[in-house]
């Protein structure tokens, strides 16, 4: 009796457990500014062997795409969707006043509603006041630095010191590949009894271009700049050789994912290499949108090149997908699941006429579009005196070099119109705003009373309901609470703007209270409903009908 006790109770135990044990790890890897061809597996003369390690044992995605930019990309590879949704088309600044909007869901938001830890260490570059704070969008732990870019030895900029632990300001000896690699390492040697999402944003081979003299020593054939930068990259192979190394010890007690990639382009000129591919960091020809890509994780995907367009935005729904029982964030996402393909499956007709749009609104070589699918490619250059256009077979023509423009002109066309119609969607004061040239230190000093407002859906005793949903001319919104307190209901836009308070005051234990929502010349669209108090948030999705 007493064996089919303990038979029956670890029978339960066990059923409890397994979608808990069905959920990987996931560790994204993001290197700043290296180039299609600055990875040993892609003919460099830069040694990677971790990497190309990670090549051969993992999934290689040749045709991986990002933004040309490095704010851009980032957005768009922790939300899913196109960044220029939430005004976020160039790097963000310590002048602007622009960050990753709350209204949107990132990957760790989303994957700590589905009971995950998260943790980030790296480069944020999303925004530099508190409410772009990446505890604010999903992360339980942030080592790093706000900023796009510092001193390698002592995190300096032109405005001070960057690098934070949480909010507070942290004052680490060390080069700055090695500290991300150290704080990584140690993350991912805690034992723990959820998944972890860890989102590892190197700084590395980012100017300025700094390097340990050893690592320098290795490449005395190598001019300048490229030696340095030859010497960073092989420095954050190394660091990546550690966190594999890690990653690997553990792999008996929970599969673990390996996402890598690069956030743009190289730029020669500081550096980078992008091998055969046209053009640079921030344009949109292949050498600045084209990066190495690589999706480790042996116990799901056998070894394979997939040569067929993978976007950023995939990142988001195809990490996703690896998740059991995981919910669709609010928003509508502009990225496709990659799962079936990353496990062998031949892409889909959608997946390869599906349009992908690269936009630079600003430049100092003018502003630049690319519209592209599996097949053909648009671009466009546009400057004070010009517009400069070319159309290419670009799975023919991978180094755009045969312009077909003349002869396809009716499709050319069509490409452009919808280009342009993406480009239309810019916001209003779009970082970066040229107009803003002051650049301040990041204060968070006011932080930790805001970064106690938990971030995830469900994490509040408030209650939030709307109805009718969709509205057109008026909706009531319920508000309940299990305990007497002041609240604040405001009404936002999708890019996290408030777009008016609905209400200020409180609302007793137990009993609903009802908050009038009115058109009053707002236009049709998505909003969003946004309940706070007593250290909890809600938000809740509505839609303005015609």
């Amino acid at each position: 009796m007493f064996l089919r006790q303990v038979f029956a109770l670890c029978a339960v135990v066990c059923a409890l457990l397994a979608p808990v044990a069905a959920q990987p790890n996931v560790v994204l890897i993001v290197a700043d500014d290296m180039g299609f061809g600055d990875v040993g597996y892609n003919g460099s003369e830069i040694a990677t062997p971790h990497l190309d390690q990670l090549a051969a044992e993992g999934v290689v995605l040749d045709h991986f795409y990002t933004s040309p930019l490095c704010s851009p990309s980032r957005a768009g590879l922790l939300t899913g969707r196109y960044p220029i949704r939430m005004g976020i088309n160039e790097p963000v600044t310590r002048a602007d006043t622009v960050g990753l909007p709350q209204a949107e869901t990132t990957l760790a938001e989303a994957l700590k509603a589905s009971g995950y830890e998260t943790a980030m260490v790296g480069k944020w570059h999303l925004g530099d006041d508190c409410p772009y704070h990446p505890g604010l969008h999903g992360f339980d732990a942030f080592l790093g630095m706000l900023g796009g870019g510092a001193n390698y030895y002592n995190r300096l900029t032109i405005v001070g010191p960057d690098w934070w632990r949480g909010v507070a300001p942290v004052d680490t000896g060390g080069y700055t590949t090695d500290l991300i690699a150290d704080e990584a390492v140690e993350v991912l040697s805690v034992p723990r009894l959820k998944p972890l999402f860890l989102y590892l944003p190197f700084t590395a081979p980012h100017t300025p271009l700094q390097a340990p003299e050893e690592d320098i020593a290795l490449y005395a054939s190598l001019p300048e700049p490229r030696r340095t930068y030859a010497a960073m990259v092989t420095n954050l192979d190394r660091s990546i050789g550690r966190i594999m190394e890690t990653i690997r010890a553990s792999s008996s007690e929970r599969e673990t994912v390996v996402w890598f990639l690069s956030d743009n382009g190289g730029a020669a000129e500081l550096g980078g290499d992008n091998g055969p591919l046209r053009g640079k960091k921030g344009q949109s020809w292949e050498g600045g949108i084209r990066v190495p890509s690589v999706v480790w994780a042996p116990q799901r995907f056998e070894p394979r090149v997939i040569e067929h367009p993978v976007w950023y935005l995939d990142v988001f729904p195809t990490v996703m997908g690896l998740v059991p029982g995981a919910s669709p964030p609010l928003l509508p996402l502009d990225g496709a699941n990659q799962g079936p393909q990353l496990a062998g499956e031949r892409p889909t007709e959608t997946l390869l006429e599906r349009l992908l749009y690269s936009y630079r609104r600003t430049g100092s070589d003018g502003s630049w579009l690319g519209v592209q699918n599996a097949t053909w490619k648009y671009t466009s250059r546009r400057t004070s005196e010009n517009v400069a256009q070319g159309f290419f077979r670009i799975d023919l023509d991978p180094f755009e070099q045969s312009d077909s423009l003349s002869t396809y002109r009716p499709m050319a066309q069509a490409f452009q119109e919808a280009g342009l119609a993406f480009a239309d969607l810019t916001l209003p004061g779009a970082s970066s705003d040229i107009t803003l040239e002051t650049e301040q230190p990041a204060d968070l000093s006011d932080c930790p009373g805001i970064l106690s407002v938990p971030s995830p859906p469900g994490a509040s005793d408030l209650g939030l309901r709307v109805g009718p949903n969709p509205f057109s001319t008026s909706a009531t919104i319920e508000v309940t609470s299990k305990e007497t307190r002041f609240v604040i209901v405001e009404l936002i836009d999708v890019v996290g703007r408030r777009v008016r308070t609905l209400y200020e005051g409180a609302v007793t234990a137990n009993v609903p209270r009802g908050v009038a929502l009115r058109r009053g010349g707002l236009p049709s669209g998505t909003y969003f409903v946004r309940v706070t108090g007593g250290g909890g948030s809600e938000l809740a999705q509505v839609t303005l009908a015609r």
